[in-house]
């Protein structure tokens, strides 16, 4: 599973959220289960995002930030 892709999406509007799936497949099929009642207005905000956002911080096993793009 390291070749994951990272995704956002909105819901309710401007209101982010971020994902990471191996496919966009995976995502519609999440936001489906999801939203079952509106996943229509939901999946047109989705897009697949190169890194995450500048405040999004990934942690070693100590609990410690790493450097952006390190896993």
């Amino acid at each position: 599973m390291s070749d994951l892709k990272k995704f956002r999406y909105e819901f309710p509007p401007l209101d982010a959220h971020f994902l990471e799936a191996p496919t966009p497949r995976a995502v519609v099929e999440f936001i489906k289960r999801t939203y079952p009642h509106n996943w229509e207005e939901v999946l047109p905000t989705l897009v697949e995002i190169q890194d995450w956002p500048r405040f999004w911080k990934t942690l070693d096993h100590d609990g410690r930030p790493l450097p952006p793009g390190r896993r």
